[in-house]
């Protein structure tokens, strides 16, 4: 029987916002650097080096080299609006060329461009205004050619539509893929068509739309099942998607029976009993139920989510890590934004919880 994963989205009103008072990006001054690497900006290509500015305890970054590319991912969404302001202070030789590449959605997809002037140490402004609705914006600064390109005080941060944007030419977005958020009263912003109501904790009531692979109206193709696809980014969540049966091994989520290979989905958790035992319960918790879990009783080959399941105090598998929603994950950079954390722009923790595809040595 299927579970009762997913339930009805109450409307575009339920999207809360995902900003810090407005500020969209993380370390706008770049202060927190991570020994040579900056924390909150990954580096995409090429290489950066901390520099001095103007002021002494304000460090700025250079691009260093003929390609260079640093991004950050914004958990910014169409609840905090849709006019932003994103300013910087930029040191660029003529033989530069440094561009603002905006990402919608953060998919890849780059929907604007902006190419910084040659300038020295000047304050710049670009007003963006983005039609909804839409969750998660990658910022991305490249850098190609010999000359100098330096920065320093990159921000951004929501305003007011009518008199910041007011003209704008809007910035659309592309189709959202997957586990995307979008709005079932707004059609066609999924590119499978398909937006569904999910549980999501950050919303008002616990809901919102995520854009489907597959519902009771759209069968999967041959080969495949409609069960649970895993969000791809931490601006997305679960939602429905056409899987291969049984594909996943004991302790991943699943929706349906036939996606694990158990053949057994107990309590969303590919799971080797659901009453075949007399003691079925979850190995970790929300984690996949198997027999006797904890009490050490697990033979050679049972199945186990961590050690404390077998005999032998030896659990063999795929070390399990997961964010706090439950999704896997192999570093923080995956979990959902301001989980864990009085800090929204912040990605919440990357934990491990067991053993993935565990069986008693």
């Amino acid at each position: 029987m299927r579970l009762p994963f997913f339930i009805v989205m109450l409307g575009a009103a339920t999207q809360l916002g995902n900003t810090d008072c407005g500020q969209v990006l993380r370390d706008s001054g770049f202060d927190l650097w991570c020994g040579d690497a900056l924390c909150a900006w990954k580096v995409e290509r090429g290489d950066i080096q901390k520099i001095p500015t103007w002021n002494q305890g304000d460090p700025g970054v250079e691009l260093v080299g003929n390609d260079v590319a640093i991004e950050q991912l914004a958990p910014v969404d169409s609840g905090d609006g849709s006019c932003l302001e994103f300013t910087l202070v930029a040191n660029v030789d003529p033989g530069a060329d440094v561009e603002l590449n905006v990402d919608v959605l953060g998919d890849g997809t780059v929907e604007h461009s902006e190419r910084l002037p040659a300038a020295s140490w000047k304050p710049l402004t670009y007003d963006l205004l983005i039609q909804g609705p839409y969750r998660g914006i990658r910022f991305e600064i490249t850098k190609t050619g010999a000359g100098k390109a330096q920065l320093a005080n990159i921000g951004a941060r929501t305003l007011n539509e009518s008199g910041n944007c007011a003209g704008l030419t809007p910035i659309i977005p592309a189709p959202a893929p997957l586990g995307a958020y979008c709005d079932t009263l707004q059609p066609n912003t999924c590119a499978s068509d398909i937006c569904e109501g999910v549980p999501d904790p950050d919303s008002f009531f616990g809901a919102s739309g995520a854009c489907a692979g597959c519902d009771a109206t759209h069968a999967c193709d041959a080969g495949k099942v409609c069960g649970l696809h895993e969000p791809t980014s931490p601006v997305r969540e679960a939602s429905h998607g056409c899987v291969t049966p049984a594909s996943k091994d004991l302790g991943e989520r699943c929706d349906v029976q036939d996606e694990c290979a158990s053949g057994q989905c107990t309590l969303g958790r590919c799971s080797s009993c659901s009453t075949s035992c007399t003691t079925c319960t979850p190995s970790w918790t929300n984690g996949p139920s198997v027999c006797n879990a904890g009490r050490h009783l697990g033979a050679s080959g049972d199945a186990c989510g961590t050690d404390d399941d077998c005999a032998s105090a030896i659990c063999d598998g795929m070390e399990r890590k997961e964010c706090d929603d439950g999704r896997p994950c192999a570093t923080a950079l995956d979990c959902e934004f301001g989980t864990g954390s009085n800090d929204p722009l912040m990605n919440g923790a990357c934990t491990t919880v067991g053993i993935q595809g565990g069986s008693c040595r």
